[in-house]
């Protein structure tokens, strides 16, 4: 599967035409005939399919929330922060949040699937296996349009060039909800635990368990459960603990290598690129002194965030944390960090590649059209054993799902069942994992579920969680309204350097932005019928 995922594209657009349907493209019907009668298109119809998993390597989930600023934030990249999206300029924002068109054009190819898959000269087997594959992918797809738009239209009719739109209406999230989990649990049912060898990369019932937990968790957040439910929670529980409980998986003792291809069995379902198919990350995130694009910089809003050694967060809020047990230095930052601090950001004088990173002001990586503003760099997926080349093909995995996320779910849900003692023994697992060995969380009540979005937002940095875990959690108000910041590095006179905090994008919230607008063009389609989500009409 690794040398022929997304090989295929082709298939994908030989089924489309030019006549918009819900923004999506209808079937070429010779080479639907073409597919359909043969014993091995279907399977690499099915294959073209995964393109619509968007991962992170492309897809920009490092430029929005907190986590990071980028050199295009003046161009849009942040327009979610600032308060300016509306339905006429919808299509600025990146397609991982203005995910309709993408998500549609593949929910008409999983319809083609299921109308067509029974005709076809497969075995029953193989019919019943690309049927749970798709039916993963189905769900995966639905996940990603109701956490942007809330409740979206289920679609299962395969609607011909001609057919007006007029009518369709958008199902309720709670109903977009059953659908999902429905087919995870047939996916489940008829895929593998894992899939390995040729087929790594493919869906599995372990990847369809993770997909489960995660779209159950938001259902159950005061976003979308304002009556704080209970059975929700306990659903998310028994979601969890059916992956925990399955000892497949353990946490990586190596936290950076996990994310550039080093063997690991935390992660639960990835995408796979090869030399022909690769990702470019290597080159876009790496410092400009070692000739990379130095994308996605991180804020000085996460780095405040990356506990001492001893557990005490240093900075809050940009001013130095009271605690007495603070030993933070504002002279020497970087000290005494937590070690995924180490493993996520490049900072001056870290070192990399055989040399310190310099971005203080005539550093080596301060000019330059390409040069941080933030005065760090990620460094979570890159490979220092990699040459940084616009030419090199990297290709270690995104990973979709990890059992560490998977931990912090079960936490979650076991905070709100009550259960203290579980969450605190699940977000422990995460942060004394080796290699990391943060010291105990010990913390009951309010200042528990503290320590759990404090540690969500550290374990699960760039992975695309903050965006969403901040407006499920309805504390985006507070969080995303604070302004990203960055440093100055100076370097002084006697080779010190001085730090000095800058604010770099006032940013504003307001409740519109829990929700992505559907495009006017998209209500229009629909003669009205298509309600617009609230603040955007």
């Amino acid at each position: 599967m690794k040398k022929i995922f997304f090989l295929l594209f082709i298939i994908s657009t030989l089924v489309s035409c030019k006549k918009d349907i819900l923004d999506i493209t209808p079937t070429d019907r010779l080479s639907e005939t073409a597919i359909w009668t043969d014993a091995t298109l279907p399977q690499l119809f099915v294959n073209a399919q995964y393109n619509t998993l968007q991962h992170g390597f492309n897809n920009d989930v490092q430029y929005y929330g907190d986590e990071t600023y980028s050199k295009f934030d003046d161009g849009g990249y942040q327009i979610i922060g600032l308060n300016q999206i509306n339905p006429s300029n919808v299509d600025q924002i990146s397609p991982r949040f203005n995910y309709w068109k993408t998500g549609y054009n593949s929910i008409r190819n999983f319809n083609i699937f299921f109308s067509k898959i029974d005709g076809t000269p497969l075995t029953p087997e193989n019919k019943k296996a690309l049927a749970a594959e798709v039916e993963f992918l189905r769900a995966f797809v639905y996940a990603q349009l109701i956490w942007n738009y809330g409740g979206v239209p289920i679609v299962e009719k395969v609607y011909n060039l001609n057919e007006e739109l007029t009518g369709l209406k958008r199902n309720s999230y709670d109903e977009c909800i059953s659908y999902i989990i429905k087919d995870l649990d047939d996916a489940i049912a008829g895929l593998p635990d894992q899939q390995t060898g040729a087929n790594a990369g493919r869906a599995s019932a372990d990847a369809a368990r993770a997909l489960k937990a995660r779209v159950l968790l938001y259902y159950a957040s005061p976003q979308n459960n304002p009556t704080n439910d209970k059975s929700r929670w306990q659903q998310v529980s028994d979601a969890a603990l059916s992956l925990i409980n399955s000892n497949r998986y353990t946490l990586s003792d190596n936290y950076h290598n996990l994310f550039i291809g080093g063997d690991n069995k935390e992660a639960i379902f990835s995408r796979y690129f090869s030399t022909d198919n690769s990702q470019q990350i290597g080159k876009l995130f790496a410092p400009i002194g070692s000739g990379g694009n130095g994308y996605a910089q991180p804020s000085q809003n996460l780095v405040d965030a990356y506990e001492m050694t001893n557990g005490v967060i240093p900075v809050i809020d940009g001013v130095t944390n009271p605690d007495p047990a603070n030993t933070y230095n504002p002279a020497n930052p970087y000290i005494n960090r937590d070690p995924r601090f180490y493993a996520n950001v490049l900072y001056n004088g870290a070192s990399y590649k055989g040399r310190a990173i310099e971005t203080f002001n005539g550093g080596a990586d301060f000019f330059g059209p390409d040069a941080t503003a933030t005065g760090y760099y990620n460094y979570k997926f890159l490979d220092q054993n990699q040459v940084v080349s616009g030419t090199t093909p990297y290709t270690y995995p995104w990973h979709f799902f990890r059992l560490a996320e998977i931990y912090l779910i079960y936490a979650e849900a076991s905070y709100n069942l009550g259960k203290e003692a579980d969450a605190r023994e699940y977000i422990n697992k995460v942060r004394q994992r080796t290699g990391v060995n943060m010291p105990p969380v010990t913390a009951t009540g309010t200042a528990l579920f503290d320590h759990l979005v404090h540690e969500r937002q550290i374990e699960l940095a760039f992975e695309g969680h903050r965006f969403y875990d901040t407006r499920r959690w309805k504390i985006a108000p507070q969080v995303d309204a604070k302004p990203i910041t960055g440093v100055q590095v100076v370097k002084n006179g006697n080779g010190t350097f001085s730090f000095n905090r800058l604010e770099l994008l006032k940013r504003v919230w307001n409740d519109r932005l829990y929700l992505i607008p559907l495009s006017f063009q998209q209500v229009q389609a629909s003669a009205g019928s298509l309600v617009q989500n609230p603040g955007y009409n």
